[in-house]
């Protein structure tokens, strides 16, 4: 994320990746707008994550065939109104009765039945262990998962809400869930 937004990094420097033509491609967007943006990068199966303690972004086959116009690149940019939010002083615009933010609503059929079946796999979780649901997951975090859809580990790290001890508490059984909702 530093290399597209153009931060100071030592790291980018000693590896002279601060020279490179792409570094700070994307220095008008904020840290928030780039996250969701490569979310959706990870949902299209374009980037990848190698590196278990420190993640790398990587170009997956059919990224790199996208980056070289092989083939076509059709991806809904996370919203303006996102990049508004996120810089200070200005607030992202409120539709009438509202509550939920443009990103909540934005789920394809498949993942809207992907967040049903987290729904219910976190409501069997929490009756097992006699304990609120949102203390498994928030809907929130089971939407962002639905949105990514990760098919490991690195990818399921992404999502909002999901620390290290969510990780290894429920992280296997997410994607077991995830995977089942993909061979449906």
């Amino acid at each position: 994320m530093a290399l597209i937004h153009g931060d100071a990094d030592e790291r980018l420097e000693r590896a002279r990746l601060s020279s490179t033509p792409t570094f700070g491609n994307l220095r008008e967007h904020p840290r928030e707008w780039l996250t969701r943006l490569l979310r959706r990068c990870v949902t299209a199966g374009w980037v990848s994550f190698t590196g278990a303690d420190r993640p790398v972004v990587t170009l997956t086959e059919e990224g790199r065939a996208v980056m070289k116009g092989d083939h076509p690149a059709r991806l809904l940019l996370p919203s303006a109104a996102v990049e508004r939010a996120a810089i200070p002083g200005t607030r992202a615009p409120k539709r009438a009765g509202a509550a939920r933010t443009p990103e909540l609503d934005e789920l394809d059929p498949a993942g809207q039945a992907l967040f049903q079946a987290l729904r219910a796999w976190r409501l069997t979780v929490a009756r097992e262990a006699a304990i609120a649901p949102f203390m498994v997951a928030s809907d929130r975090t089971l939407r962002d998962i639905a949105r990514l859809r990760p098919r490991n580990a690195d990818e399921l790290a992404l999502a909002y809400g999901i620390g290290r001890q969510k990780a290894e508490r429920y992280g296997q059984a997410v994607l077991r869930v995830v995977a089942e909702a993909a061979r449906s």
